[in-house]
């Protein structure tokens, strides 16, 4: 009777925001964006039909992995809505056939062929990895379960993903030109730049802008500072900080990789050049140049800052703390061989465990030795 009545209660309440016109606007529009792709999609069809004569394209398995993981999320009746090319009952078989049943093309008591299978156990660490990291790419796992001390190699994670329907998009790093000059200046050479996001206060959106610094050589990154205007004031002060001699990160560095803004100039760049550090701004519209904190700044809004609505200058400073760590001691690094700038210490003869941030946003692996 309690269930009961905690239902009609739910009930009553979604109706009761049904009565608010800004909701019924909501539904309404996504039942007429849901019409217009279902629209589009038979009109494809019938081209497709007009120009082949054949009704439906032909599959490849891994076409119909790709549908079936999609339509286990639905039931027969919203399945037969918005998909009328094939049967609910026949999208459910392929889910069935291809991945909930694992496809074995090895009679009983044949001899087996081809590579050596990789054991049960390995194979269930890279489904739980993709699973739990839907963003993460076929090299990110393959490189998280050789931090992980599981030896598989990048072939065996793809054909292992894609045969549970698992597609990651590309893990996409490209080498580049300037490789050899970052190479040439190991160990003396840091790159600076801003990030912007926008805190939604009772006043509205409030821009903040965040100063991160890389150290090139250890890809090991760290902040400057958060504020509202990046002044000359401001910015000569991060200097003094960045080259101090008993914390600043700087102070061993010969050079500074920046772009062309304003915030970059006069004093920053006289205090810094005072200490040793001489700035380096990179040519206007070639942030190629300065890849490697334009790639840490895409990684820091793609995998934490997209995900977060923040309210407070405490909030985004606790954000940007718990990436920080996240990145340079539990996240592999792909321009590193797959190794962590500074990870933490791990049992090599412990179990598998899960450390997660920001509310399990930030997922990290290593082995711990449990408690007897």
């Amino acid at each position: 009777m309690k269930n009961s009545n905690t239902i009609l209660a739910a009930m009553n309440a979604f109706m009761g925001k049904m009565q608010d016109g800004d909701m019924r606007e909501l539904v309404a529009n996504l039942q007429a964006a849901l019409e217009y792709k279902n629209e589009e999609l038979r009109i494809y069809k019938e081209k497709f039909e007009a120009e082949t004569g054949k009704k439906h394209p032909k599959l490849t398995d891994d076409d119909r992995r790709r549908l079936a993981r999609k339509a286990r999320s639905l039931n027969a009746t919203l399945l037969s809505i918005v998909d009328g090319a094939w049967s609910p009952q026949t999208v459910i078989g392929w889910y069935n056939k291809l991945i909930a049943d694992k496809y074995n093309s090895v009679a009983p008591g044949q001899k087996k062929r081809g590579r050596p299978s990789i054991s049960p156990e390995d194979e269930a660490a890279i489904i739980n990895l993709a699973k739990d990291n839907p963003s993460w790419g076929y090299q990110r796992i393959q490189m998280t379960l050789a931090h992980l001390g599981i030896e598989v190699s990048f072939m065996t994670v793809k054909r292992v993903m894609n045969m549970y329907g698992f597609f990651p998009p590309p893990d996409g790093r490209v080498n580049n030109d300037f490789n050899s000059f970052f190479e040439a200046h190991q160990n003396i050479l840091a790159a600076c730049d801003f990030c912007t996001y926008e805190l939604l206060t009772p006043n509205g959106l409030a821009r903040r802008h965040i100063l991160f610094f890389e150290d090139i050589t250890t890809r090991e990154a760290w902040c400057g500072g958060i504020t509202e205007e990046p002044d000359a004031n401001y910015m000569a002060q991060v200097a003094r900080n960045q080259v101090d001699c008993f914390e600043g990160r700087l102070r061993n560095m010969r050079y500074l990789i920046h772009d062309n803004a304003m915030a970059f100039r006069g004093r920053f760049a006289s205090v810094l050049s005072s200490a040793g550090c001489i700035t380096k701004r990179i040519r206007p519209f070639c942030p190629e140049q300065n890849g490697y904190m334009e790639s840490f700044i895409k990684t820091f809004k793609t995998e934490c800052l997209d995900h977060l609505i923040l309210t407070s200058d405490e909030q985004l400073w606790y954000v940007v703390r718990e990436f920080l760590l996240y990145y340079n001691h539990e996240r592999p690094h792909s321009g590193l061989g797959g190794r962590i700038p500074d990870p933490w210490l791990q049992d090599p003869d412990g179990e598998i465990v899960e450390f997660s941030r920001l509310g399990g946003l930030l997922k990290s692996y290593r082995r711990v030795k449990q408690a007897a």
